[in-house]
């Protein structure tokens, strides 16, 4: 997985401690020698131990410092800073790339100081020029810290303590304030408990490690530590030396996803917009561009020693995939993949190694991630890697609770492997997408039908969907159905178009400017749906943000509403058959339970997934002049939201959707644990229920879809919908809340008794929803949602009376028939009060 607002950094985990470095001085202490003049180098080094490299580091009397050559003073660095050490899956893992970004970094004298400064990188401009003064003057820098020289030698060299990195660098603070909202179960860094662990010079780069204690006198979240109180935390800064290779940056593209660096253009005044975005790339340079010969900076990967052997191979062709792309490019021998070598003397914190990772959390957050460190000036990429977060179980977890089951294929160790194989070699072509500067593709299962997904020639050769970088499900289909390949196995069409535009050569172009035209030539076909791209944010529909029911994870074909028919349906009977196959003899029922749990869950992402069409409107990235352009917004047909809300209809609120066989419900315990050695969540967290509520679930899944159908957002784009397209041709409101009441309030006139527990639970929260919205309506909620909630209110109090008029109902429905009538009494009560 990979969240579009990454942030590009990397780093890696210390792998040995110096017990001989010791506790270092606070800041604070180093502060006090300010008033000391620096010292002759030659007096000061006599006893230091000196490790040579990018910038050497002394050791002296425990403590590292730095020394700095008279041309680093000023010269640019790159600067990163990142957990070694991750909290087990309650917030980043080594080396996860959402603590701190890459940054610009530079040592500038000041007198008998240095000042390590963070230069601001937003502009550019040429410095030369009274635009450059203007940005100067107008953008600030930021400042980590203001250090003593402690010694100097005539040559320009002065030596500084490292100490400044022994603080809050990497803002870890922020980390703790958003996993635990309650400021008294928050973390602050304890200072006292802070000190250097490790440091290493290397030719391109400083690693400086530093432990960190966050304490708290009252943790409540964070349970797998011996002492929550007391969490000690790996930070690693990695100080490396700034491209400066002639890399000419290539400017990114909207119709083509890329990760990109963005600067401001303020040399040029009639720039609109002034943002230039950057694509982030590895910089292969081959040797003879524009005809296929060797890359002279291969990207190479570095399988890490911890990754259990059994994986190894599986990985490192899932790298190597890459190279059919790139060699279409003319750019050979592009990905090479080595095995870390068993060499005391080799370390994988040397910025020149390329390292995937094997990570284990108590909380497993993700298949894999990539992490990236780039140049924040040009977006061109210095180091890369992947952290595979625990895949084995994940991966395992799918096949024996999904796809054997549906398949009806024997679960056997062999089949288990094989499965596993094939799902972590997919998961790791994804990330290693990333580490080439792709953006995920939410569009990219559009193109394909569902015969195709279901013959296997085609998935060996296209994939299940046209790129790599699409969230795509287990490509599973009822058993008795034609079967292709379960996941993504090969780059789809979009991954070649898309690396083209990153990578290929435009002939003749000696500047970004130069390569514009044919860039825009290639990034053109974005109306054919082989290459359309889209990414997260056109897939956050939570709150009524995304609109184009294309662009979703976790869906495949070109027929999403179709493909959620047959799922809920092949999902839903293997649900009511899981007593089959769970627990097998001498199992504890545990297994029925995970079971149910792993299916259900696919079938509530179907059950809900038609909601992402209601009031929806396809979006295009196309240029105006493009082949097959049509203008940026175009109605989803008013037919297809009907379809997808019979889908709902069925699927999601009625009592037969979340049926289940009492058998199988009668199954559903868990093993208690009561464990002497401690242990939270992650050992035993029981739910309040020993059993599993149908209803429950229902509630969730059914909350989950109202709540983005009447986000305020949502109901406002509906009821603007006419403006655009005119009458008839889209959904309105009136449509919204109709079929709402009709699918979920069915014939409360006729006084039916036949609704279940889950009807009648969505009946009373509907019932509150719509006197919310008409009592006190949301922020932005549009006048005519609260006057359509108003009438359904007014409908509904009718319709119960009457009902409670008739004869024959048991006390059940009487009760239910009178809560509603009062619900709706109330609220319009509440109103005509308030009025």
């Amino acid at each position: 997985m990979f969240q579009r607002s990454l942030v590009v950094i990397f780093l890696f985990s210390a792998v040995a401690i110096a017990p001989a470095m010791g506790a270092t001085p606070s800041p604070a202490a180093s502060a006090s020698a300010a008033a000391q003049a620096p010292v002759a180098y030659s007096t000061w080094s006599a006893g230091a131990t000196m490790q040579p490299g990018l910038i050497p580091i002394a050791m002296k009397a425990g403590a590292p410092y730095l020394v700095l050559s008279g041309a680093q003073l000023g010269a640019d660095f790159i600067e990163s800073s990142v957990p070694s050490t991750g909290l087990g899956g309650f917030g980043p893992a080594a080396g996860e790339p959402y603590v701190a970004p890459a940054r610009l970094f530079r040592f500038e004298r000041a007198g008998d100081k240095v000042v390590l400064r963070w230069p601001n990188t937003f502009a550019q401009v040429n410095a030369t020029t009274a635009q450059g003064l203007a940005v100067r003057e107008s953008l600030p820098n930021s400042v980590l810290a203001v250090v003593p020289i402690v010694a100097a030698d005539p040559d320009g060299t002065v030596v500084i303590s490292a100490a400044p990195f022994l603080g809050d660098v990497a803002d870890f603070q922020a980390v703790f304030d958003q996993s635990i909202r309650n400021p008294a179960h928050g973390y602050h860094l304890d200072p006292t408990r802070a000190f250097f662990t490790s440091t290493k010079a290397f030719p391109d780069n400083d690693v400086l490690e530093v432990s960190q204690t966050w304490a708290s006198a009252s943790p409540d979240t964070i349970d797998n530590a011996p002492d929550p109180r007391s969490l000690e935390i790996g930070i690693t800064y990695n100080i490396v030396a700034a491209p400066n290779d002639g890399y000419v940056p290539r400017i990114a593209d909207p119709r083509v996803g890329f990760f990109e660096q963005t600067v401001l253009d303020f040399q040029n005044d009639l720039a609109t917009p002034r943002n230039v975005n950057y694509v982030t790339r590895w910089n292969f340079a081959p040797e003879h561009p524009g005809q296929p010969s060797n890359a002279t900076r291969p990207l190479v990967l570095y399988l890490d020693n911890d990754m259990p052997t059994q994986y190894r191979e599986t990985v490192k062709q899932a790298l190597l995939t890459w190279n059919s792309a790139l060699s279409k490019l003319g750019i050979l021998n592009a990905i090479q993949v080595n095995q870390q070598p068993d060499d005391p003397a080799w370390d994988p914190q040397d910025i020149r190694h390329n390292m995937v990772r094997w990570i284990d959390t108590t909380s497993p957050q993700y298949g894999a991630e990539a992490l990236i460190i780039d140049d924040p000036r040009t977006g061109e990429e210095i180091n890369v890697g992947v952290n595979v977060d625990a895949i084995e179980g994940s991966a395992l977890r799918y096949f024996h609770y999904v796809v054997a089951p549906v398949r009806g294929i024997p679960d056997t160790k062999a089949n288990e492997n094989a499965f596993e194989q094939t799902y972590l070699r997919s998961v790791v072509l994804h990330e290693s997408g990333h580490d080439l500067g792709l953006q995920h593709n939410f569009i990219g299962s559009m193109a394909y039908t569902a015969k195709d997904l279901q013959n296997t020639a085609f998935t060996h050769k296209y994939g299940v969907g046209t790129s790599v970088m699409e969230y795509a499900p287990i490509n599973l289909w009822p058993k008795g159905t034609p079967q292709g390949d379960y996941v993504q196995l090969v780059l789809g069409p979009y991954d070649y178009y898309a690396l083209r535009y990153g990578y290929g050569y435009v002939p003749g172009a000696k500047s970004s400017g130069d390569e514009l035209p044919t860039l825009r030539r290639w990034a053109s076909r974005w109306a054919d749906p082989t290459y359309r791209f889209a990414s997260d944010e056109d897939a956050s529909f939570n709150f009524g943000h995304a609109i184009d029911p294309r662009v979703q994870q976790d869906d495949l074909t070109n027929d999403p509403v179709g493909w959620c028919a047959v799922q809920t349906k092949m999902f839903h009977n293997s649900l009511n058959a899981i007593d089959k196959s769970f627990p097998q003899y001498g199992q504890s029922y545990d297994e029925a339970r995970r079971a149910f749990g792993s299916q259900e869950a696919q079938y509530a992402r179907c059950a809900t997934m038609a909601a992402h069409v209601i009031g929806g409107e396809y979006l295009s990235r196309s240029n105006k002049g493009d082949p097959g352009a049509v203008p940026p917004f175009s109605a989803v047909p008013r037919s297809l939201d009907l379809r997808a809300w019979h889908q709902l209809a069925t699927g999601l609120f009625s009592d037969a959707a979340w049926t289940f066989n009492p058998k199988v419900l009668r199954l559903l315990s868990y093993s208690e644990v009561s464990s002497l050695t401690g242990g939270g969540s992650w050992a035993y967290d029981p739910t309040p229920r020993h059993d599993v509520s149908p209803a429950a679930l229902a509630a969730a899944a059914q909350n989950g879809v109202l709540n983005e159908l009447f986000a305020p957002l949502t109901l406002a784009r509906i009821d603007d919908l006419s403006t655009k397209y005119g009458t008839n041709a889209t959904m309105s409101l009136a449509d919204l809340f109709d079929w709402s009441n009709a699918s979920i309030f069915g014939d409360v006139r006729g006084g039916d008794a036949k609704d279940g527990v889950v009807r009648r639970n969505l009946q009373v929260a509907f019932a509150k929803r719509l006197a919310a919205m008409w009592i006190a309506p949301t922020t932005g909620t549009p006048s005519d949602a609260s006057a359509f909630a108003r009438q359904s209110l007014a409908q509904l109090q009718h319709d119960a009376n009457v009902a409670l008029g008739r004869t024959g109902l048991d006390e059940q429905a009487r009760a239910h028939l009178s809560a509603l009538s009062a619900i709706a009494a109330q609220a319009l009560e509440a109103r005509a009060s308030i009025n």
